[in-house]
C-alpha cells in the first residue's frame, strides 16, 4: 500500500482522486486530502527544480564576479524544464569564497512538459555562498508562476545544513516556507507555511537518487479550515520513480488534521515500490485511494 502526493505533482494534475471512500470522508475531506497534497507538490517541485538549476552551473560560474552579466544554462535531463530560459546573473565584484547571483527560470507565457503540464511565469532563485556548504542558502520566490493555472505566490528558503561524502554524497537542508499561497481558478486558495529538513542521497546514476522529507506544514483549506500537515514517519521521494511518471513519495506516513478530525496518510511502507495508491485511516478505519487514472 503507498502513496499520496507530497512532492509529486504529476500524477494528481492528470485527473482528480478515484475512490472507493465516501462512507469514510466526507466530500471536503476528500477535496481537501487532494487540495492540500497539490500545494505541498507545487511547492516542493518548484524547491526541487530550484536545486536543480542551481546544481547546473559550472562551480566558475557560481563564483565569477568577472564575468557579470547573463550566463544562458541548460538542466539536461529535465523535462520539466521544457521550453524554459534558465539564466544567472552573479553579483558585480563577488566574493568567491561568498559567491551570490540570482537564476531565473522563465517559462514566458506557458510551456508544456511531455505529461502534458503547462508552466507559465518565473521561479526566481537568490543564493548566497558556495554551493551545498552549510550555511550556504537559496531563496526561490516567484512572479507570476503557474503550474495548469493554479497560481503559486510565497517566499522557501532552504540552507544547507551538513553535506557528507561517506557511504553515499549526501546533503540535508532546512526548509522554510512564508506566506505561502495557492490560487485556484475559481479564487480560492490554500494557505502554508512550513519547516521541513530535506536529505538528498545522490545515487551512482540520476535515478537512484532520493529524498527524505521531514517536518509539517500548516495552513488554510480552501474552504477557510485549518490544517495540519506532520509527516509522522520520513516521506521517501524516488527519482526512478519520477522518471516512470510516478513523481510520488514511495514511502512515509504524515498526519493531516482537518479542524479536529485526524487522518493518517500511509504512502508506503519501507521499501515499497512506486505507485499511485496512498491508505488513509480515520476513525479507526482504512481505505484505499488512487490518485490518477
Amino acid at each position: 500500500m503507498k502513496k499520496i502526493t507530497y512532492l509529486a505533482v504529476l500524477a494528481i494534475l492528470l485527473s482528480s482522486c478515484k475512490d472507493d471512500v465516501v462512507n469514510l470522508l466526507t466530500q471536503e475531506q476528500n477535496a481537501s486530502i487532494t487540495d492540500q497534497s497539490l500545494t505541498e507538490a507545487y511547492f516542493n517541485e518548484a524547491g526541487d527544480m530550484s536545486i536543480q538549476a542551481f546544481n547546473t552551473p559550472s562551480s566558475d560560474q557560481i563564483k565569477s564576479g568577472r564575468t557579470n552579466g547573463t550566463i544562458s544554462i541548460t538542466v539536461s535531463g529535465d523535462t520539466r524544464f521544457n521550453g524554459a530560459t534558465v539564466t544567472l546573473v552573479t553579483q558585480q565584484g563577488n566574493d568567491p569564497l561568498n559567491p551570490q547571483g540570482i537564476i531565473t527560470i522563465d517559462f514566458g507565457a506557458g510551456q508544456t512538459d511531455p505529461r502534458g503540464i503547462v508552466r507559465k511565469g518565473k521561479i526566481i532563485v537568490n543564493y548566497q555562498g558556495l554551493r551545498f556548504i552549510p550555511n550556504s542558502k537559496t531563496i526561490t520566490t516567484f512572479d507570476g508562476y503557474e503550474v495548469n493555472g493554479v497560481k503559486i505566490e510565497g517566499t522557501r528558503t532552504v540552507t544547507t545544513s551538513s553535506f557528507t561524502l561517506t557511504p553515499a554524497l549526501a546533503v540535508s537542508f532546512v526548509v522554510k516556507d512564508v506566506d505561502g499561497k495557492a490560487t485556484f481558478s475559481d479564487q480560492t486558495t490554500i494557505t502554508r507555511n512550513a519547516t521541513h529538513t530535506h536529505t538528498i542521497t545522490f545515487g551512482t546514476t540520476i535515478g537512484g537518487t532520493t529524498w527524505k522529507v521531514e517536518g509539517q506544514a500548516n495552513g488554510k483549506t480552501r474552504t477557510n479550515n485549518d490544517y495540519v500537515f506532520a509527516i509522522s514517519r520520513p516521506l521517501i521521494f524516488k527519482t526512478e520513480c519520477a522518471f516512470n511518471g510516478i513523481a510520488l513519495p514511495s514511502e512515509g506516513e504524515a498526519l493531516l488534521t482537518l479542524g479536529s478530525i485526524p487522518i493518517l496518510i500511509n504512502y508506503g511502507d519501507e521499501g515499497a515500490e512506486c505507485d499511485k495508491v496512498v491508505t488513509v485511516l480515520v476513525n479507526g478505519q482504512s481505505q484505499n485511494i488512487t490518485i490518477g487514472s
